[in-house]
């Protein structure tokens, strides 16, 4: 049985140990260091544990991942971090953000296998347990009567947000609840977080940090369409290009290169692989957003 590891963190090298050396123990997903993408992820995915990869990390990051341990703790998702003694120390000192499990580095990734299959198989133990003690099901019993007064307002809500009035105050629609979801492949983590607040409010985002990690992703779930980075260490983006045209279902998905080479001969090389479409670093935010609605809006 494999268990579902959400991870996040600014340690490349960690993150791709997960997919490339314990994908047979774990299904892994990756987010950005932003809060709605993290909160997104814990409601879409349901991981059985959340793996903070550390390496470097900013206060603000680590003030996040706080915010984040509560949406954690109210879904019964224990938090992870992994990380030398001076990252995991200095995580330490921010309120809210101390992991229940803390991984120090260096480990062999054997060992870390080991030490978060057990974790988490204790965890389980531990919610299944306390799901069956005489205290949670008289709790349970005690607020059937409450839960009942609660369907009825939300069901009165959705009556509501049925009407045909119902708008936002610019006068839109309420958004329809199945968004195009739109993979950046990107290995700074900055670009994720820019085209993520410049795309949030229209489309799911989705990130990976390199093309591995991105063809792995495909292989479990749907994207409408790919912003791919030109250059990329180890795999860059002609040669994931490349291998998403060896898949019938992946060759369908419209790619748009993301470069910011400004020599002539890379940009006529990579127009020669046929995207269908390129935009230079730094993107702009209305060329991007017409660029997405011209090809899957």
């Amino acid at each position: 049985m494999k268990y579902k590891v959400l991870l996040a963190g600014n340690s490349k090298k960690l993150i791709s140990n997960f997919f490339l050396q314990m994908d047979f123990a774990f299904d892994c997903v990756t987010s950005s260091v932003i809060f709605d993408d993290l909160k997104n992820h814990v409601q879409y995915f349901n991981p059985d544990i959340f793996i903070y990869c550390m390496r470097a990390e900013t206060r603000d990051d680590l003030v996040t991942i706080a915010s984040f341990h509560d949406v954690l703790g109210k879904n019964d998702i224990p938090f992870a971090a992994i990380g030398d003694s001076v990252s995991l120390d200095f995580a330490a000192k921010i309120p809210n953000c101390v992991p229940e499990l803390s991984i120090k580095l260096p480990m062999s990734t054997s060992d870390m296998e080991d030490t978060i299959t057990r974790f988490i198989k204790k965890h389980k133990a531990y919610l299944s347990s306390a799901a069956d003690s005489p205290l949670s099901r008289a709790l349970d019993a005690n607020a059937s009567s409450a839960f009942d007064t609660l369907a009825k307002l939300d069901s009165a809500l959705e009556e509501i947000e049925k009407e045909p009035d119902a708008k936002d105050t610019a006068g839109r629609q309420p958004e329809a609840p199945d968004r195009h979801r739109i993979l950046v492949i990107d290995d700074a983590t900055i670009i994720h977080k820019t085209i993520k607040g410049y795309l949030d409010s229209r489309y799911e985002v989705a990130t990976a940090i390199s093309g591995k990690i991105a063809l792995r992703f495909l292989n479990a779930k749907e994207v409408s369409l790919i912003l791919l980075d030109y250059e990329m260490p180890e795999m860059n983006g002609p040669a994931v290009l490349e291998e998403l045209r060896k898949d019938p279902y992946l060759a369908t998905i419209p790619v748009v290169f993301l470069t910011g080479i400004n020599d002539v001969e890379k940009i006529k090389n990579a127009l020669a692989l046929k995207p269908q479409g390129y935009l230079l670093k730094p993107v702009e935010k209305d060329s991007l957003i017409a660029k997405i609605r011209e090809l899957i809006d």
